[in-house]
């Protein structure tokens, strides 16, 4: 009888102990690739492919597909109804080139850097969860290098009006969309996809304000490269680059 009553009193303190907690803070990292969209540098590819078409041995492709890293940290509720806060950085790069017959190259890589806070709620179920997502991006930078060199000789070829930096002001944008992960402890994967509402800068250009580039009018990196040349009017890309972007994190599950 004492052994039974034990027994029952063990049982009763373990049902009334604290259940693993669902509660966690979680660093992470990943890659995430994005899809730009913007019609001054599809014109500018246009116009300049166009231009210098009869001496191109490779013509420009574009700078719409970019590919970047994302570190994150956070806290996630992973229950039924799970939410996720997190803080990170966000990094994209793309590179492309224009090359002439005679070997020398016109190269061009665009840069953007960004921190975000983002907030997730969703639906949890066997530890697979799909989540909203709404993304607040803030000190976004914005870069657009442009380089023409001779590959052959190794020389960078400095006196090219085009050539520069050019930034451009796009501080704040906001993405929505989902996000769909896994929890296998200690490890969460989670697979995103989000897509701008709002980006700012639409109403500013990509420039290089060297003094030199300002003074001969070359500041302004032009979507119109034949308007450009012939010294016509041309407004020259908006700094709103932004578009679809999709991502895959590993975070670590620490438990509160």
């Amino acid at each position: 009888m004492m052994k039974r009553t034990t027994l029952l009193l063990i049982i009763l303190a373990l049902s009334h102990l604290p259940i693993r907690s669902q509660h966690y803070i979680t660093p992470g990292i990943g890659f995430s690739g994005a899809f730009y969209q913007s019609e001054g540098l599809d014109r500018f590819k246009t116009s300049y492919n166009s231009v210098y078409n009869p001496y191109l041995a490779k013509y420009m492709q574009g700078l719409g597909q970019v590919v970047g890293l994302r570190g994150e940290i956070g806290y996630r509720r992973i229950e039924r109804f799970g939410i996720a806060v997190l803080v990170g950085m966000q990094n994209y790069v793309s590179n492309d080139l224009a090359q002439f017959q005679n070997g020398e190259t016109r190269k061009f890589e665009l840069k953007t850097k960004s921190l975000f806070l983002e907030g997730e709620i969703g639906y949890t179920h066997n530890n697979l969860f799909i989540n909203g997502v709404c993304t607040f991006f803030f000190n976004r930078k914005l870069s657009l290098k442009s380089t023409y060199s001779n590959p052959i000789t190794n020389e960078d070829i400095t006196n090219k009006a085009l050539n520069g930096t050019y930034k451009g002001d796009t501080s704040i944008s906001v993405d929505l969309g989902i996000a769909a992960g896994i929890y296998r402890d200690p490890v969460i994967l989670i697979a995103k996809a989000t897509y701008p509402i709002f980006t700012a800068g639409g109403s500013s250009v990509l420039e290089d304000n060297k003094l030199e580039k300002i003074e001969n009018h070359t500041n302004v990196f032009p979507d119109d490269y034949r308007a450009y040349l012939l010294s016509e009017p041309y407004s020259g890309i908006a700094s709103n680059i932004d578009g679809l972007k999709i991502s895959l994190t590993v975070a670590f599950a620490i438990p509160l």
